[in-house]
């Protein structure tokens, strides 16, 4: 998905303003009745944090994609200058840090964005207004209660598509060999273990991890297959995991992740019903073809742990 993320504020006449990227790397707010690329982003998922990254779409555009992110990781007179980061800056783990990721909350009529850096500050809009077209946007430490130019809500391209993909895959500790794995002759159907053919993941097996948010309302990270190109998801109460298509998602394709109790391990669960666990269904052994469903949680067992492994960017 791509995003147009809009402050509360407008422009002296009314105009709807958006949250962009110019070509020569300023950030600042545009008319958004004037689209231009620089004003779409992507948010990549950053398992690192469980916060995400802003892509902009301007920037993949001109080859060098990068993400919104503070200048220094300090600041003065309350102030923090944003700029753009190229995403070869991001290490091989796909860990982006704190300077480089993004944490949303309810912020009054709309959501607070802040930094993984510091909690105390905030995307805005800079200055007292008017909020005309070119108006800065800094990170500010301070929050006014949910002023118009420090809150926000993310508008969706409405296709499903257009996100700057970030791939992983997954692999159960209890058969940590074996990826979860969609079918090709059956796009719908349910996602199993598989092994991968000669120790390589198959598009098959791998998935791009992009935050979700609906409007003002945060429902965590969608995976979306690389082969199908659908989203992965479950059913109220629990049950099995297979896709759906990317251009209608439901809440049951939002996820939310955490640590598990061992070492390395994620545990994913429903965003709509957070009791609702991944699960390679059963007690072992872990066959090809083995179910994997979200299941009440059952206290940290090496079937509802799993390891999250980035596999790169733009892969072809």
């Amino acid at each position: 998905m791509a995003y147009m993320i809009t402050p509360g504020c407008t422009g002296p006449n009314g105009e709807q303003l958006a949250l962009a990227a110019m070509a020569d790397g300023s950030i600042v707010v545009q008319n958004t009745a004037e689209p231009t690329s620089g004003l779409w982003w992507s948010l990549i998922y950053d398992n690192a944090s469980q916060n995400f990254a802003m892509v902009n779409l301007l920037s993949i555009e001109n080859g060098k994609p990068s993400v919104l992110a503070l200048a220094t990781p300090s600041w003065t007179d309350n102030q923090a200058a944003l700029v753009l980061t190229p995403i070869t800056a991001a290490p091989v783990t796909g860990a982006l840090g704190p300077l480089m990721t993004w944490d949303v909350a309810a912020g009054g009529t709309a959501l607070a964005v802040r930094p993984t850096l510091s909690s105390e500050l905030n995307l805005n809009v800079a200055g007292t207004g008017p909020y005309a077209p070119g108006n800065p946007v800094i990170a500010y430490a301070g929050w006014g209660g949910g002023q118009p130019n420090e809150i926000w809500t993310f508008q969706d391209d409405g296709t499903g598509g257009g996100g700057y993909p970030w791939y992983f895959t997954f692999a159960p500790e209890c058969a940590g060999s074996m990826l979860l794995s969609a079918a090709a002759e059956d796009a719908n159907g349910p996602l199993t273990l598989q092994t991968p053919v000669g120790g390589l993941a198959s598009p098959l097996q791998i998935f791009s991890a992009n935050y979700y948010v609906n409007g003002t309302d945060p429902l965590g990270v969608v995976f979306v297959n690389q082969e199908l190109g659908m989203q992965l998801s479950t059913t109220p109460g629990g049950g099995a995991l297979f896709c759906v298509d990317s251009a209608a998602p439901t809440a049951y394709c939002a996820w939310l992740t955490g640590p598990g109790p061992d070492a390395n391990s994620t545990c994913i669960r429903s965003s709509p019903e957070p009791g609702l666990y991944w699960n390679a269904s059963g007690n072992g052994p872990y066959d090809d073809g083995n179910p994997v469903i979200s299941y009440p949680w059952q206290g940290g067992a090496q079937n509802e742990q799993w390891v999250m492994t980035f596999m790169g960017q733009q892969m072809s």
